[in-house]
């Protein structure tokens, strides 16, 4: 091994202690100058990025859709404006038919007129998915259209009315017993219809019918209009029921449902936009921007805020470079318009080689909310800890500059000489004067950087979403409630970010080292919290030599896991050593002090034990079970394609959280074991908590495996 230079190490911890987090340099970014910072705030644009948004939100875009080509042909034009290289429309297949909608109109013609849905208003009122029909039928009410529901119910030649699923609907009532159609009122997201009673959800039914049966359509309704007919066939008393002017006696409906739909063959078509800007040096570290394109009608915040914000990026960087205030990157950084998720999934399938060129993904999705407007927070997602890695810690700096500077601090306005009543805020020209309601949480993912950090790719990405939304994927999502600040601080945090990657090299690793054992420790902190807590469970009286050795176990693998995860994380920056002896050195330095620390933290986790239970506990035990699952070492195809193929196979149930489930095959190396990856996922989890995780248990991580060597999505070593 390569020993580190004694004085350069000890320059660096110096440098943790009294630079990056000392309270007087909060308004600093280690990774950026004071310069980079003021050229970088003063180009990016939030009311540039709203244009965009202006733009897009006149489409209603799903996969495939012809608004969904219009709005890649309007990125297309957008990113050559911007300066970006290469632009191209990367064509992929779609898993159904092309599909678009001309028109849709729903009518109460009994017992009074009254015009219902039009899709004219918005695209919404009608579910995707829906099939052309000119019907006129009676109205009944299923529920919750499950078979209990329907039991003893006609529904044969109706069109029926539920407040749950649509496609359930068509699933029971309509392929299995024969109605017209179906009207649904359910909410988007699970919410409650009382919170949103004029919000029409964005919904699906199935496409192709089962073989023998026909196509059939579905109207969505806000709740307030489908409570309402849902009283009228409930009661048979006189009254005005839609202030149309006119009492008419209820009990009874007829509806006329009117729809023309567009459906291709299959299998259709998709794909997503690609543009460059041109590394002048690197050209395997690739830096890979995303956003989705792909949404329902207006969509402003999810993802035509992130659509947005990448253009201007794109710009920005492009026009610093032609004024001569920014270098070329290093780095080609590219910036995909995405079909979300499966354009990824396709692209790595169809070319397995690029990911090998990949260096980290930055993903923005959601980043445009007026954050007054639904209490909505600006989520900042770590990579999950399979993937824990450098960026990370560049992303937690920038995001905590910005929490810092853009939102009040009692001390620092009564400190005098600062601005009132943020410090070094970022606001738009027609944007809010809010604060920048943010906060750093651990990894989830649906959307497009869960496909970067899966295992058999093993980029690392991190994102940002807004949440608890309520305005998603509903007609509710819409530029009314876009913040042109908030565009450009999250502009600038992944345009930060992506500056920082495009320039760093050999020069910029005892930073990024020092930075991510900083980051490292407090992680670390947190494990032992975790533990701690684990152990504290050791005080009922009724504890039994089992729950005591399982305690045991989980306060100790939060400990080896969390060494382990850091060790990971130090070595990821050797991406950017190219050899250099001295980074390379500086690397192994911080990574001996972190194995170093192994024993430290296990130290402070007996003597909790043998304060608290004034004995010494045992040794926990190994059980036969997790003998077993040691002997037992999967691994990934050589064929991306034979993985995610055959990934869609595995047949298991079992009680792990879908972000869980997923961090099992993300662990998959070929060197873990089966106990290997329990034990990393079982460790985050207890980090997070089981409220944000679930449970994660041995039972379920080797069930889940041995299904995906059934069905050979993995193989054993």
């Amino acid at each position: 091994m390569i020993r580190p230079s004694f004085s350069l190490i000890s320059y660096v911890l110096i440098f943790l202690l009294f630079v990056p987090f000392h309270p007087c340099l909060a308004q600093k970014i280690p990774f950026l100058t004071d310069d980079d910072i003021r050229m970088l705030s003063n180009e990016l644009s939030g009311d540039r990025a709203f244009e965009h948004i202006r733009v897009l939100s006149q489409w209603h875009r799903d996969s495939g859709m012809e608004g969904f080509f219009n709005a890649a042909d309007y990125v297309m034009q957008a990113a050559h404006e911007a300066g970006l290289e290469n632009v191209h429309f990367i064509e992929q297949t779609l898993g159904h038919p092309n599909y678009t909608a001309r028109s849709a109109e729903l009518w109460m013609v009994e017992p009074v007129e009254v015009k219902l849905a039009d899709m004219a208003d918005h695209p919404v009122y009608l579910a995707d998915g829906s099939h052309t029909a000119d019907v006129t039928a009676e109205l009944v009410w299923i529920g919750d259209a499950k078979d209990d529901s329907l039991t003893g119910l006609d529904v044969v030649g109706k069109i029926v009315l539920t407040n749950r699923s649509p496609g359930g609907a068509v699933q029971n009532a309509v392929w299995g017993k024969g109605a017209l159609g179906v009207v649904s009122y359910q909410t988007s997201e699970s919410r409650n219809p009382m919170d949103v009673p004029d919000q029409i959800a964005w919904s699906r039914i199935p496409l192709t019918p089962p073989e023998g049966k026909k196509g059939t359509f579905a109207f969505i309704l806000p709740p307030r209009k489908g409570e309402l007919l849902k009283k009228i066939l409930q009661t048979d008393q006189m009254q005005d029921y839609f202030a149309t002017g006119k009492r008419t006696k209820g009990g009874r409906i007829v509806l006329k449902a009117k729809v023309v739909t567009e459906i291709g063959k299959e299998p259709g078509r998709t794909g997503f936009v690609e543009g460059w800007i041109h590394g002048s040096k690197y050209h395997d570290q690739q830096i890979i921007i995303t956003a989705h394109l792909q949404e329902e009608k207006s969509s402003a915040n999810d993802d035509g805020s992130g659509c947005a914000n990448i253009l201007e990026i794109a710009r920005t960087f492009n026009k610093l470079i032609k004024e001569g205030k920014m270098p070329r990157p290093l780095r080609d950084i590219r910036f995909w318009w995405t079909d979300e998720i499966s354009s990824e999934y396709k692209y790595f399938q169809d070319f397995p080689d690029e990911p090998k060129k990949f260096l980290a993904n930055i993903h923005q999705d959601m980043v445009g909310a007026n954050q007054r407007m639904g209490s909505r927070v600006q989520h900042l997602i770590f990579a999950p800890h399979s993937r824990t890695s450098y960026l990370d810690a560049i992303f937690e700096s920038i995001g905590n500059y910005l929490i810092l500077t853009n939102n009040a601090f009692l001390a620092a306005s009564r400190a005098g000489g600062y601005p009132r009543p943020f410090t070094r805020p970022l606001y738009s020209t027609r944007g809010t004067r809010d604060g920048y309601n943010a906060r750093f949480v651990p990894y989830f993912n649906s959307s497009d950087h869960m496909c970067f950090v899966e295992g058999i790719i093993g980029v690392p990405a991190v994102a940002t979403i807004n949440w608890d939304d309520p305005y998603i994927h509903s007609s509710d999502d819409d530029l009314y409630q876009i913040d042109q600040t908030q565009l450009k601080r999250n502009a600038f945090l992944m345009g930060a970010m992506a500056y920082v990657l495009a320039f760093a090299d050999e020069k910029t690793v005892p930073l990024l080292a020092g930075e991510t054992f900083a980051q490292g420790e407090k992680r670390l902190a947190n494990d032992l919290q975790a533990a701690i807590r684990v152990e504290e469970g050791f005080r009922k009286d009724s504890i039994t030599i089992v729950s005591l050795n399982g305690g045991l176990k989980d306060a100790r693998l939060l400990m080896e896991q969390g060494i382990l995860r850091e060790i990971r994380a130090l070595n990821s920056i050797q991406v950017f050593t190219r050899k250099d002896r001295e980074a390379v050195s500086m690397i192994e330095g911080f990574i001996a002090r972190m194995q170093s620390k192994a024993t430290g933290l296990m130290g402070d986790l007996e003597l909790y034990q043998t304060e608290m239970l004034r004995n010494k506990l045992p040794e926990p035990q190994i059980d036969s079970s997790e003998i077993e699952a040691s002997k037992r070492v999967p691994v990934n195809p050589s064929v991306l394609r034979t993985y995610f193929e055959n990934r869609g196979k595995i047949n298991f149930r079992g009680n792990l959280h879908g972000l869980m489930h997923d961090e099992v095959f993300n662990f998959v190396d070929g060197k873990r074991s089966y106990y290997d990856i329990y034990k990393g996922v079982r460790a985050e989890q207890l980090a997070a908590g089981s409220w944000y995780y679930g449970n994660v248990t041995l039972e379920d991580v080797v069930g889940l495996l041995n299904a995906a060597i059934e069905a050979k999505a993995l193989t054993l070593k």
